[in-house]
C-alpha cells in the first residue's frame, strides 16, 4: 500500500467520522487546528499525519461516547432489578 492509498484511506475515514458527527463537542477546537495544518503541509507523508491526529481525535470521542451509553445502560439495569 502507497502513500496515496493511504492518504485516500485517511480522507474517507476523516469523511465517515465527519457525516456521523452529531452534535458540538469539546473535541471539535482539536480537530479544527488540525484541519487549519493541513493547509500548512507539504508532502503526503505530512497530511496523512494530520489526518490521523484527526481520526484519533475522532476515536477518542467515540471511545468517550461507548463508555457514557454503557454506564447509562447498567445504571438502568440495576435500577430496574432493584
Amino acid at each position: 500500500m502507497g502513500f496515496m492509498e493511504i492518504y485516500k484511506l485517511h480522507l474517507d475515514l476523516v469523511e465517515t467520522y465527519k457525516e456521523h458527527k452529531r452534535c458540538n463537542s469539546p473535541y471539535d477546537t482539536q480537530r479544527n487546528y488540525y484541519r487549519d495544518q493541513l493547509l500548512f503541509t507539504k508532502d503526503v507523508a505530512q497530511r496523512i499525519f494530520v489526518l490521523n491526529q484527526i481520526v484519533k481525535i475522532h476515536e477518542k470521542e467515540r471511545e468517550n461516547l461507548i463508555q457514557w451509553c454503557s454506564e447509562t445502560y447498567f445504571k438502568r439495569m440495576s435500577n430496574k432489578n432493584s
